[in-house]
């Protein structure tokens, strides 16, 4: 399974989840097959930072289009425009992940500098919080032997279960078998900026049909 392959396997994933919260959610079959997306969108943010070429272009991208997509996912969440620091979507957490990654391939001290990033998505309301960022740097930490990685994924999952006192992050943990099915190759995968453009509309889209949904 390509990295492609991956990535069509989260977008749709997440669509799922976002359609299911938007529109049916009296269904949490819907919720839990969302729950499979993160996990892959963290494991290809860590492969993308081991083969990216402009590290800083590829920060860049991560937050502009962070930037572009608060609104419509702040609406689609709350309904409405929240007060205080844009960072709620999914792209800010992996900006702050990028930067953890960083931190991690420099080792030594700055491995305090990734734990310092996850501790900063905790407190600051980053999406997963300190759960996201800790998976994101054990891939990146584990990529030579990936089933090590699915471990750790179980492992940080347990964690956050426990720590919210609810298994509904429990299905994350299906994420490892299309990723332990990983082949390393990148594979025919959609243009560079497709998956950027795609994130803040398939929201837009969202808000605007839950909207015409109230009218009719």
């Amino acid at each position: 399974m390509s990295s492609a392959v991956l990535q069509w396997v989260a977008l749709a994933t997440m669509v799922v989840d976002h359609v299911g919260y938007v529109f049916f959610p009296g269904v949490p079959l819907l919720r839990a097959v969302g729950r499979i997306s993160f996990p892959i969108f963290a494991f290809l943010l860590a492969e993308g930072f081991t083969h990216t070429r402009d590290l800083k272009k590829y920060a860049a991208r991560l937050a502009a289009f962070a930037v572009v997509a608060e609104a419509p996912y702040q609406l689609m969440i709350y309904g409405r425009l929240v007060p205080g620091p844009p960072v709620r979507n999914i792209l800010f957490a992996l900006l702050l992940s990028l930067g953890a990654l960083w931190c991690a391939r420099q080792g030594g001290l700055w491995l305090l500098g990734a734990a310092a990033a996850g501790a900063a998505a905790q407190a600051g309301g980053f999406s997963y919080g300190a759960y996201g960022v800790a998976i994101v740097v054990l891939f990146y930490l584990t990529q030579e032997r990936r089933w090590l990685g699915m471990v750790c994924l179980c492992a940080c999952t347990a964690l956050y279960c426990w720590y919210h006192e609810s298994l509904f992050q429990v299905w994350a943990v299906l994420a490892a078998v299309p990723l332990l099915c990983y082949n390393g190759r990148r594979g025919r995968r959609p243009p560079r900026y497709f998956f950027y453009i795609f994130y803040p509309a398939h929201l837009a889209v969202l808000v605007g049909l839950r909207f015409l949904q109230r009218w009719v």
